[in-house]
């Protein structure tokens, strides 16, 4: 009494079975190497996706160069003409410019901390000079708002180098004039 009845181990492998064996290889075969291209080609999406995000990080960060460049206009204007109303739209709106930089830099795969923190500072700083501006109606806006107009400018400057080495890294040579 045979127990395997479908099973016959003394019979020779026919045609059939060797075309089966063949075609068991050749999908397996196809499988791996499928799975090496897909390896490949998740590698290549994903360095192109970091590569985007960053690119976008970086428009984002240039697009907040002209409002600081703006900023500093503004105050340079308060500061010639002792204009109070412009010293305190400028200062507010720095404050907003500040924070959305803040949030780029966080974003960044580079540590910028010491950027962040001088950011923050210099925002506090306009806040604290933006309250003293509003709080008094015969202030002098030069001597209030002079040393934290500097130091924006000087943010202003940082922030447009970063702009300009992000260029630099992600288009190549050719595209920074």
């Amino acid at each position: 009494m045979r127990i395997v009845w479908w099973f016959d181990s003394q019979a020779a492998p026919g045609w059939h079975d060797w075309l089966g064996l063949f075609l068991t290889v050749a999908g397996f075969w196809i499988a791996i190497a499928q799975l090496r291209k897909t390896r490949t080609a998740t590698q290549a999406a994903a360095s192109e996706l970091e590569r985007a995000r960053r690119k976008l990080n970086g428009d984002q960060l240039s697009a907040v160069v002209p409002q600081l460049q703006t900023v500093v206009a503004d105050l340079d204007f308060a500061v010639d003409n002792n204009d109070r109303e412009v010293a305190h739209r400028a200062l507010l709106r720095f404050g907003y410019v500040a924070t959305e930089s803040i949030s780029l830099l966080d974003n960044r795969t580079a540590d910028h901390s010491a950027l962040k923190t001088r950011l923050s500072e210099v925002a506090s700083s306009a806040l604290d000079v933006k309250a003293t501006i509003v709080g008094r109606r015969n202030v002098d806006v030069a001597r209030t708002a002079k040393a934290v107009t500097k130091e924006i400018a000087a943010l202003s400057v940082e922030i447009a180098g970063l702009v300009a080495g992000d260029r630099y890294q992600l288009g190549g040579e050719e595209n920074v004039h």
